[in-house]
């Protein structure tokens, strides 16, 4: 699963804001944690933000009346995540060698190889979509997560660049440039694109979605379980008390059929008369409870479901279209005394593209299984470890 995903902290609400913000051609006035709006007249939004003041807060109940709470779970920030997946804003990026280092992958980095001399050759531009998602898993009871999920898709093959979408986060950091012109992409192409970012994704979450839905269930047998044990207590403290208001009236009878005063067997059938109202309410109730185990306490199991029913929402709320250089990266590797040059396919902001294997015995390098050196050949330090 790519780790293009933030949880949705207060960094990510607030970097989620201003990039939002300003695809609406907003501009904003900062001081400390407080931000000043300001929008134009034909800005496509209907929130009313021009001149607003908005404040980065923990607690989005703790802002003054009047002022725009940024922080995880505010009603604002829901509102513009509603908004914003309704437009999902359109950007572009180009990434050139000026914008991105060279990113080595961890089957060289985390090996014991030295990178002596390294070139890039770009040889032509690949198009991409990175498209940034709000992603809700929860029950309405126990659990929840909420967290952008960033997915680059290439537009020529239209798979997913993983390490695309890293890069894209990193350069809509606020400490970064900001998103530029670039070529512009069709309704269609993006459309197709979001599709299978959508879908992408999905499969991408379809264990924690699994995981998630099964403590759901778990939560909710135990409660049913508590719900269970509740109505078996009150059942036998019916059945006692039935036994009680029994022993209670027979004892009333007797004192009726053995009243020597007119008064006292009036009063007698009076008392009688209430326990025997009172049994025949605890035996009423007796008999619904002993229904309702009999049958599995279908009602309540189905109000428990309700309320453990899992919702996930998948909603893009922004998309950037991404030219990224492709060429061949030329590396001068070292180790001890020997130095060899070697080519890989590669990619600006998308890493070495192609799998590279152990020249001996052809297993993939990775970073448990990195790159090192055996005479002129390269292969992995675990697969072929002496």
């Amino acid at each position: 699963m790519t780790d293009a995903a933030l949880a949705v902290t207060e960094r990510a609400v607030e970097r989620f804001t201003e990039t939002y913000l300003k695809s609406l051609g907003a501009e904003i006035t900062k001081e400390g944690r407080q931000w000043t709006v300001s929008l134009p007249e034909d800005a496509p939004t209907d929130l009313e933000l021009d001149g607003a003041v908005l404040e980065i807060i923990d607690d989005p109940n703790d802002v003054d009346e009047g002022v725009f709470a940024i922080a995880p779970e505010s009603p604002f920030v829901e509102r513009l995540l509603d908004e914003a997946a309704d437009r999902t804003p359109t950007g572009s990026l180009a990434l050139t060698g000026e914008r991105v280092d060279i990113q080595l992958p961890p089957w060289l980095t985390d090996g014991p190889v030295d990178v002596v001399d390294q070139t890039f050759t770009p040889y032509y531009d690949r198009r991409a979509v990175c498209a940034l998602f709000h992603v809700g898993i929860e029950t309405v009871s126990e659990y929840q997560r909420e967290e952008l999920h960033a997915v680059a898709i290439d537009l020529n093959d239209h798979e997913e660049r993983p390490r695309l979408a890293d890069t894209y986060l990193e350069l809509t950091d606020d400490e970064q440039p900001e998103l530029d012109e670039g070529r512009a992409i069709d309704e269609q192409e993006l459309t197709d694109a979001l599709d299978v970012a959508y879908t992408t994704l999905e499969n991408e979450l379809s264990s924690t979605v699994r995981e998630t839905r099964e403590r759901a269930t778990r939560a909710a047998e135990v409660e049913l379980d508590e719900y269970r044990q509740f109505v078996r207590q009150r059942r036998d403290e019916l059945s006692d008390a039935i036994d009680n208001l029994t022993t209670r009236i027979e004892d009333v009878t007797e004192t009726i059929d053995t009243a020597s005063q007119q008064e006292e067997r009036v009063e007698a059938l009076r008392k009688r008369k209430e326990l025997r109202a009172e049994r025949d309410d605890l035996r009423s109730e007796l008999d619904d409870l002993t229904t309702k185990i009999e049958a599995g306490f279908p009602d309540k199991r189905q109000e428990i479901q309700e309320r453990h029913a899992l919702t996930v929402r998948l909603r893009p709320v922004a998309a950037t279209a991404v030219s990224y250089e492709r060429g061949d990266l030329d590396l001068t590797l070292g180790a001890d005394e020997t130095t060899i040059s070697k080519s890989y396919g590669y990619a600006l902001g998308v890493g070495v593209v192609e799998e590279v294997a152990c020249d001996r015995c052809g297993q993939q390098l990775t970073a448990e299984n990195p790159l090192e050196l055996d005479g002129k050949q390269t292969v992995g330090a675990v697969c072929c470890d002496d």
